[in-house]
């Protein structure tokens, strides 16, 4: 027995898995970028609410971490149950080659900054 999903209906199936988990890790993102720019507008008015932002600070960066890397490592498992027919396509070498290590530091990066500067501006 293999490990990959090779019929018709595997194929529509790991489509489907795809267009969901991509769609989770667009939400994800905005859902972060939003939350970013709220507690800076929150930051700007000075609330003094220096305790509840951090938590959401901090909150909004473990949300986004955990959901983009899940989502990305679903992605790139539903890439590796492809059959040899499928992984030949552009798009199945597309999936094969796609730098993970890269997008999820770049994830963690950007992110990252945008928490660690605005904890800053709160406790610098």
């Amino acid at each position: 027995m293999s490990n990959k999903m090779n019929t018709a209906a595997d194929r529509d199936r790991r489509q489907q898995i795809g267009a969901t988990r991509g769609r989770d890790l667009y939400w994800g993102m905005t859902v972060g970028f939003l939350s970013n720019i709220a507690t800076l507008a929150i930051l700007s008015m000075g609330s003094g609410l220096d305790l509840a932002i951090s938590a959401v600070i901090l909150g909004t960066l473990v949300f986004v971490l955990v959901n983009s890397f899940d989502c990305m490592d679903d992605l790139k498992a539903n890439a590796d149950d492809a059959d040899e027919e499928e992984a030949k396509t552009h798009l199945g070498q597309k999936f094969a080659a796609a730098p993970w290590g890269m997008f999820k530091g770049l994830v963690t990066l950007i992110f990252g900054a945008m928490a660690l500067s605005q904890l800053w501006v709160i406790w610098g």
